[in-house]
């Protein structure tokens, strides 16, 4: 690689890195209370710790008592956890999302455990409040709580209620830079996981190509990404393959961390190519 290609690369990558960088603040805005009214964000919830804490929320088109079942039931080796279950057992969590209601698993009570995988259970119910509150906490060799989880459900009329979901940890033994670390993946998990309950208790299962496709979707934008980088490097009119690039990074960004419906995903991976067709047929002027 020439001095000019190599000098564009790195000044590239210091691109991308500022844009992943600066996208991901603003978007962070947003993915740790995606869903949530400032009403829900600031009400206190059973468990709630002194640390970092954030809040999601949506609205299901049923009852409290409709919900309440596929909440109650929610863990490894139970209901599972309704989010991606191919990534969560890449990492040999051995999770099955239930499409039904489980009678087996319907009468959990605090002090049972909540497990992430087999044998790992380190996490307990703490609160039951039938049709209302569901949490449990993990705690450190002390007893002192230092991440709690908890659902609450508020009818808003006689066929809507919103689910909320609270995460919060208690602040000396997670620090903010542990606890921003935790939120990259579990904001991607947590979305995907609200959105199947809500589908479950709807009775509307999500297609079985619907996660191909978001799958897909995600890979076409990083793969446009990285085409776009290339021609950066080996243009002499770079700006647009730029344009193109920044593109894509933006879209990786809302595709991975805002969970938008499926169509809009198509639609931002039509504009990532658009932009990367202009740049492609420009002149490739002098290397």
């Amino acid at each position: 690689m020439g001095r000019a290609k190599l000098k564009r690369f790195f000044g590239g990558l210091g691109i991308v890195l500022l844009i992943l960088s600066l996208g991901y603040s603003v978007i962070r805005l947003f993915h740790l209370r995606w869903g949530a009214t400032a009403e829900e964000v600031s009400r206190p919830m059973p468990g709630d710790l002194n640390g970092t804490r954030w809040t999601r929320a949506i609205t299901i088109q049923a009852t409290p008592e409709q919900i309440w079942p596929w909440l109650l039931q929610w863990g490894q080796g139970r209901g599972g956890w309704y989010s991606y279950d191919w990534l969560e057992n890449l990492l040999g969590f051995d999770i099955h999302t239930a499409d039904r209601i489980l009678p087996e698993y319907q009468n959990t009570a605090v002090g049972d455990p909540i497990c992430m995988a087999a044998n790992v259970c380190t996490s307990f119910v703490s609160v039951i409040e039938p049709n209302q509150w569901f949490g449990w906490q993990a705690s450190d060799e002390t007893g002192k709580p230092v991440w709690n989880f908890t659902f609450g459900l508020f009818p808003m009329d006689d066929t809507r209620t919103r689910l909320v979901v609270r995460e919060s940890f208690d602040k000396d033994a997670m620090p903010r830079a542990v606890t921003f670390a935790i939120e990259i993946p579990d904001v991607v998990m947590e979305q995907k996981a609200l959105d199947t309950v809500k589908r479950r208790v709807e009775g509307r299962p999500a297609s079985v190509l619907t996660t191909p496709c978001e799958i897909i979707v995600w890979i076409a934008a990083l793969v446009m990404g990285l085409i776009a980088g290339v021609l950066f490097i080996n243009r002499k009119d770079w700006k647009k393959p730029l344009v193109a690039g920044v593109s894509s990074v933006i879209t990786l960004l809302v595709l991975t961390f805002l969970f938008p419906p499926l169509w809009l995903r198509g639609v931002l991976d039509l504009g990532v190519l658009a932009s990367l067709l202009w740049a492609y047929r420009s002149p490739p002027g002098r290397k």
